[in-house]
C-alpha cells in the first residue's frame, strides 16, 4: 500500500514557485523544514480543491486550522518567500495595538511608592514637584518636564540609596559621606561580577537629576563631577574623532554584509520576535548604506516617507523644505546598491512589522515612526564590535567630507554642497583639514618607502605607558582595572580600606 504522502514535492510545484523559492537565500535546514512546509501548502490545496495562489491571513488560517502552531507558522513563512506581495497580509492581525493601561494612572502609582520609601523631609519636599493632576493643568513641575520614564529611573535610584542606608542605621540622607559608602559596597560588587559598571553610573546619574530639583538651595556640585566621572569609566566607547577615520566604502560593505545576515534570519524566524529582530538588523544594514551613500542627517533620515520623499522606482530621494535643517530642499540620486536595499527591506522586512497606515520608510519595533536616536543607537551598537569604535550617523557626515577634501582638496567646496551645510561658512575648516590630510598621507608613504628601501623594521614597539592607556580604556573586569569609586566623590580617600 503506498504511503500516505503529507507534502508535495518539490518537483511537482509550478515552476515560478519553484524557481522563486529555490533562489531565496537558506541554509539547508531552513530549506528542508520549508520547503516541507511550502508542499504541505500545495498538497491541502490541491485536496480542497482550491487556488493555491489564493494567499492571504485568512485562506492561510483555514487551510492550516487543526496543525501544530509550529507547522502553521512555517507555513506562513513559506507562503511569504514564495509570494512576497502577500506577505503583509498574512502578518497584518499581528500588529494590531492592544490596549493599554493609563500611564497617568500607573505614573500616580509609581511616585506613590517611591516616595514611601524616602524620608519624611525628602517626601515632603517633593511630593508638590511630583502631583499628578486628573486635569493634567496643575500637574507637578517635574512631572511637567520630565518624561514618565525618567521620573521611574530617578525616584527608583533615589528610594534605593535610602534603603540602603536605612538599613546600615546610616542618616538617611544625600551626602558625600552616605554617596561614598554606598560606591565602596558597589565597587566590590563590580569587582566580583554580581554588579555592571554600567548601572552604578545609571543611578549616579539619576539621584544627579533628582537632588538639585527637589533641594536647590544646597550644593551638589560634588554628585555632579562623580556623575561626570562615571559617566567617562561606563563608556568604554571611541570618540567621534576616532569614529571619523571609518572608511564610507567600509561603511557600506558592512551594511551589505548585515543586509544579507537580516535576510537569512527571516527566513529562520519561527515567531514574531525574531521577525522582529531579523528587522532591527536589516533596518541598521539600510540605514548604514544609505547615510554612506547619500550623508543627510539622522533626523531626515529617520523622517523619510516612503511614498512622498522616494522616488516610484526608488532610484531617489527629495526630502521637502520641512524635513531639513536648513529649510531647502534636499535631493539625492541613488546607485544600484542603494535601490536593491532599500527594495529588500521594504518587500521583506517592513512588511512584517509596519503598521497598516504607516507611510515612514524606518518603522520601529510596534510598526510606527522611529526616533532617529534610536536608528543612531542601532548603526553604533553594530559598528562598535564590527570597527572597534563606535560610529555614529554625524562622524559618517564628517567621513564623506574628509574623503573629499583628501581626494580632491581644490573642491573642497563640495563637502558643503554634499552635506547640505546651511552656510559656506564651515568650507575653509574643511580647507584647512585637506592640506593636513594630503601631508599626512605623503609622510606616510614617503616612510614606507624609505622603510622598504632600508629593510627596516617599523613595527612600534608598546611602551609600559601604553599598556597602562590600553587597561584603564578596557572594559573592568577585574579590581586591577576599576578605578577606586572613593575617587570619584571630592574629598573622598584613595584608599577603600581605610575607615569612613
Amino acid at each position: 500500500m503506498p504511503k500516505h504522502r503529507l507534502t508535495l514535492p518539490s518537483s511537482s510545484w509550478p515552476e515560478d514557485l519553484r524557481n522563486r523559492f529555490e533562489r531565496h537565500p537558506l541554509t539547508t535546514a531552513q530549506r528542508t523544514r520549508l520547503a516541507g512546509a511550502l508542499g504541505r501548502w500545495l498538497k491541502i490545496s490541491q485536496d480542497l480543491g482550491a487556488c493555491s495562489r489564493d494567499v492571504s491571513r485568512e485562506t492561510w488560517l483555514e487551510r492550516t486550522e487543526g496543525l501544530s502552531q509550529e507547522i502553521r507558522n512555517a507555513v506562513r513563512q513559506a507562503l511569504a518567500i514564495a509570494f512576497p506581495n502577500a506577505a503583509a497580509s498574512l502578518y497584518k492581525e499581528d500588529n494590531r495595538r492592544t490596549e493599554r493601561p493609563d500611564k497617568r494612572e500607573q505614573l500616580r502609582a509609581t511616585i506613590a511608592r517611591s516616595l514611601a520609601r524616602f524620608p519624611d523631609d525628602w517626601r515632603a519636599a517633593a511630593k508638590p514637584l511630583l502631583h499628578v493632576d486628573d486635569s493634567e493643568i496643575g500637574d507637578g513641575i517635574l512631572v511637567q518636564a520630565s518624561a514618565s520614564s525618567t521620573i521611574k529611573r530617578r525616584l527608583e535610584a533615589a528610594a534605593l540609596h535610602f534603603d540602603f542606608y536605612r538599613a546600615r542605621d546610616l542618616a538617611v540622607d544625600i551626602t558625600p559621606t552616605s554617596v561614598r559608602i554606598k560606591l565602596r559596597e558597589d565597587q566590590s560588587r563590580v569587582e566580583s561580577g554580581d554588579r555592571r559598571l554600567g548601572g552604578v553610573a545609571v543611578d549616579i546619574a539619576a539621584l544627579s537629576g533628582l537632588a538639585p530639583a527637589i533641594w536647590p538651595t544646597r550644593s551638589w556640585l560634588w554628585l555632579m563631577t562623580a556623575r561626570d566621572r562615571f559617566k567617562k569609566l561606563a563608556h568604554q566607547h571611541g570618540s567621534r574623532n576616532a569614529s571619523r577615520s571609518i572608511d564610507a566604502a567600509e561603511l557600506r560593505a558592512a551594511g551589505q554584509q548585515l543586509l544579507d545576515k537580516a535576510d537569512v534570519f527571516h527566513a529562520a524566524a519561527q515567531n514574531r520576535r525574531e521577525l522582529i529582530a531579523a528587522h532591527t538588523k536589516a533596518r541598521t544594514a539600510l540605514t548604514m548604506i544609505l547615510l554612506a551613500e547619500a550623508p543627510v542627517r539622522i533626523t531626515s533620515c529617520a523622517e523619510i516617507e516612503l511614498r512622498s520623499s522616494l522616488l516610484d522606482d526608488l532610484a531617489g530621494l527629495c526630502l521637502d523644505a520641512s524635513a531639513t535643517k536648513e529649510g531647502d530642499v534636499d535631493r539625492r540620486a541613488f546607485s544600484a546598491t542603494l535601490i536593491d536595499a532599500i527594495g529588500r527591506y521594504v518587500r521583506l522586512h517592513r512588511a512584517v512589522v509596519a503598521a497598516q497606515a504607516e507611510t515612514r520608510l524606518f518603522v520601529g519595533e510596534r510598526g510606527g515612526p522611529i526616533k532617529g536616536a534610536q536608528l543612531s543607537k542601532c548603526l553604533g551598537d553594530f559598528t562598535d564590535p564590527v570597527f572597534k569604535v563606535r560610529v555614529t550617523p554625524h562622524a559618517v557626515r564628517h567621513s564623506v567630507g574628509n574623503f573629499i577634501v583628501a581626494t580632491a582638496p581644490e573642491e573642497a567646496g563640495l563637502a558643503s554642497v554634499i552635506l547640505n551645510h546651511s552656510s559656506g561658512a564651515v568650507t575653509p575648516d574643511y580647507t584647512r583639514r585637506a592640506g593636513q590630510i594630503v601631508a599626512s598621507r605623503r609622510l606616510g608613504a614617503a616612510t614606507t618607502s624609505n622603510a622598504a628601501e632600508l629593510r627596516a623594521d617599523t613595527t612600534p614597539i608598546t611602551s609600559r605607558k601604553s599598556i597602562k592607556r590600553r587597561r584603564s580604556k578596557a572594559p573592568a573586569k577585574s579590581p586591577r582595572d576599576i578605578k577606586d569609586y572613593q575617587g570619584a566623590v571630592p574629598g573622598s580617600c584613595a584608599n577603600p580600606n581605610r575607615g569612613t
